[in-house]
């Protein structure tokens, strides 16, 4: 089938793509709003089951839940990735319902990713309609907490890389239309002080002031930001004390830590160590965890080729090929960690993603939809 019978097909049945976007922009379903996201999820499920999927529902008692969908074919498994929660609270939907403008799309998660849930859905539909006996070993995945890391999620990933073959993430495009060929790696760090309250005026020297030894660590890790190897440090939130004239017997801050790949994570991991290994001040009880949110999504064998298969068939259908590397992480990093050769951003184009102004391009829903079909049909028979 040519490339451009999918893109024919994808245009013809957009309006039926734009109605169960608006449905799905309408349903609140950021990460802390579960009945929403199991909503989303269920209507998700609905859809492929019509297409001839197995439904497998991930519940969590705690988070939305996740979905896993599978339709066997005789050739390659290729694995699709997306996510059912966005990063809007409760009532997003009620205040800024789903409208189109001057080609766009607007509403809470209309590009991340909605629209990417939807223009998934539709390229696997079109593939089930337009070839008599597709080939690709089809499975798709969809979590209900990958905005606050899907960590709910880490062993149905490692199951379904351990037999892909290859892992498509549908994640939007940048602004620009750029897919995503590379994703840094991330980490989590807490660090608490411990320290001894004293009044301020009478016995400061008696005291032990928790908010000053993490100010001193905060000295020390900036140094480590090295930002054309591409590896920072951001401190993203710090409390601690109680009242301006009293020293702070505690203290707390969140840090955010980004790598290209695990060799530069791990020696980042050790300096970390060593400078917390003691405290700055003497009496001070420091404490930290360090959590690896995901492991960089990097080249691996296959990589090439699949890149390789993106690139004719955006040829085939006039779209621009345009990679990137971003520091963002996706799903995408989680499978690429098992060796599963990934690519990311094969989602619609839009824009300001996270915002209130969150938009989507409505002609690139169909045009990247065609583009994911056909990549799967033909990673399907390599």
């Amino acid at each position: 089938m040519e490339s451009k019978n999918y893109l024919t097909y994808l245009q013809e049945h957009q309006e039926e793509m734009l109605l169960l976007l608006e449905e799905l922009v309408n349903i609140d379903s950021g990460s802390y709003c579960k009945a929403g996201i199991d909503l989303v999820g269920k209507r998700m499920g609905e859809e492929y089951a019509r297409l001839g999927f197995s439904v497998e529902d991930i519940i969590h008692a705690d988070c939305g839940n996740g979905l896993v969908v599978r339709r066997p074919g005789s050739g390659k498994h290729v694995l699709l990735i997306g996510h059912l929660d966005t990063v809007f609270p409760e009532g997003s939907a009620a205040r800024q319902p789903y409208f189109t403008e001057n080609g766009r799309a607007f509403g809470p998660g209309v590009l991340d990713m909605k629209g990417c849930l939807v223009g998934g859905l539709y390229a696997v539909r079109a593939l089930c309609e337009l070839e008599k006996e597709p080939a690709a070993d089809i499975t798709v995945v969809m979590s209900g907490d990958e905005e606050i890391g899907s960590f709910h999620m880490r062993d149905i990933y490692e199951r379904e890389a351990r037999h892909s073959d290859w892992a498509i993430v549908m994640e939007p495009a940048r602004e620009n239309g750029e897919i995503v060929t590379a994703r840094k790696g991330g980490a989590y760090l807490t660090v608490t002080a411990h320290g001894k309250a004293a009044h301020a005026g009478i016995q400061p020297e008696t005291g032990r002031n928790a908010v000053e030894e993490l100010a001193l660590k905060i000295g020390r890790l900036r140094s480590l930001n090295d930002f054309e190897a591409g590896t920072t440090i951001t401190i993203g939130k710090f409390s601690g004390g109680t009242v301006r004239n009293v020293v702070a017997e505690d203290a707390q801050m969140e840090v955010d830590l980004r790598f290209r790949d695990m060799e530069k994570g791990e020696e980042l991991f050790k300096k970390i160590r060593e400078i917390l290994a003691a405290p700055e001040i003497r009496g001070i009880k420091l404490t930290y965890t360090l959590t690896l949110s995901r492991p960089p999504l990097v080249s691996v064998k296959g990589s090439e080729a699949l890149a390789a298969i993106v690139k004719e068939v955006s040829r085939e259908l006039e779209i621009p090929y345009q990679a990137v590397e971003t520091g963002g992480l996706s799903d995408g990093n989680l499978v690429c960690g098992f060796g599963v050769p990934t690519i990311d951003g094969m989602g619609p184009v839009g824009g300001r993603m996270c915002s209130p102004e969150e938009y989507l391009i409505l002609d690139s829903l169909p045009r990247r939809a065609a583009r994911l079909a056909v990549t799967i049909e033909r990673l399907g028979r390599l």
